[in-house]
């Protein structure tokens, strides 16, 4: 499987965990998880999650629509948007391209029935 991680961090905020703490629980995660063939890492530090006008956000993005990617795994819900209807139009295309989706902290993993699940209750 093709695992992207996703990793965000703010420069207002010094309470968050470091993307590179944010990276290596998500690595350990699809390790113990799935059967990695590549994993794709994209970060973003130092911008919000008030949006989505993101470098590595957007490469995500079109690697996504571009069918690269099976799993998408991201330490919180809010490194992905703060911006509730952001975050469903991401879910949304996700689902459109069969990208199962990971947030490590709030225990969600759309490859599990529970999972797709808690993600419907989320929503």
């Amino acid at each position: 499987m093709n695992i992207a991680i996703y990793a965000r961090k703010s420069v207002y905020s010094d309470k968050s965990d470091s993307v590179d703490a944010q990276v290596k629980i998500c690595k350990e995660y699809a390790q113990n998880n799935f059967t990695v063939t590549t994993i794709l890492v994209y970060e973003d530090e130092g911008f919000t999650g008030a949006d989505t006008h993101r470098p590595g956000f957007e490469r995500l993005m079109e690697d996504v629509m571009s069918k690269k990617i099976d799993v998408l795994i991201c330490y919180k819900i809010d490194r992905i948007s703060r911006n509730v209807l952001d975050f469903s139009k991401t879910f949304n295309t996700l689902q459109e391209k069969d990208v199962q989706f990971v947030s490590v902290k709030e225990q969600i993993d759309t490859s599990t029935p529970l999972g797709r699940a808690m993600m419907y209750i989320c929503s």
